[in-house]
């Protein structure tokens, strides 16, 4: 039996065995390039090892628009305002003496009165009795808050108000609504002040830049012409 191409075979296998490791040599070197490369970009984190969920979230940008929030937006309340008639500020002066900065006199003198923003109805949100007791002036403010005593250093020349001698600014209103509500001196919705000194009252009624002025007796309610 002839073995020639037995012999031929195997001279063929050990030949390509030759080749096969000769490529692998020549190939070694980019191997061993590309596993330093893929090293290299595993640590410097191009590739993350535990996908998206291990990435560092994105800051957005300081100049980038913010995002609207559609969800429930609180709304600042803003209390309204509370007008006080001028008989409880009154009936509640005994009050503020407790607040005196002269706890030593007892007896007080009230100079002037003014009542600011009022209703028309004649209610003030707030109400102010220039007081003096002794060498000790003020002014005691009461509003919804209750009672604010400040300290007045400007002198006062007027004289003392009698709280059961004068009307009220109510009356005044009830017997001079038409006047009152009517004097406007523009367009420009009206706000009214009030101030009662030396037995009369007066109301200044101001309108965007320009006032008017109207005076009614303290005693009888009675406009002042």
């Amino acid at each position: 039996m002839d073995s020639r191409p037995e012999k031929h075979q195997c001279l063929y296998q050990v030949f390509a065995n030759k080749a096969l490791r000769k490529n692998m040599h020549s190939y070694r070197p980019l191997m061993i390039t590309i596993a330093l490369l893929f090293a290299i970009c595993l640590f410097s984190g191009c590739i993350s090892p535990l996908g998206p969920a291990n990435q560092t979230p994105q800051i957005p940008s300081p100049n980038a628009s913010p995002k609207t929030d559609v969800g429930v937006i609180p709304i600042e309340m803003v209390p309204s305002a509370k007008f006080i008639s001028f008989d409880e500020a009154k009936d509640s002066l005994k009050d503020s003496d407790s607040l005196s900065s002269n706890q030593f006199q007892k007896e007080r003198r009230i100079l002037f009165i003014q009542g600011g923003n009022l209703d028309e109805s004649g209610n003030a949100e707030r109400w102010v009795f220039g007081v003096t007791k002794g060498d000790i002036k003020e002014l005691r403010v009461y509003d919804r808050t209750g009672w604010t005593i400040i300290p007045w250093n400007n002198a006062i020349s007027a004289e003392e108000i009698d709280l059961n001698g004068v009307v009220s600014p109510t009356t005044i209103f009830d017997q001079n609504k038409k006047q009152i509500l009517e004097s406007s001196p523009s367009t420009i919705p009206a706000q009214r002040d009030i101030e009662l000194k030396n037995g009369t009252y007066t109301f200044t009624i101001t309108s965007g830049s320009m006032s008017e002025i109207l005076m009614f007796n303290a005693t009888t309610g009675a406009a002042i012409e």
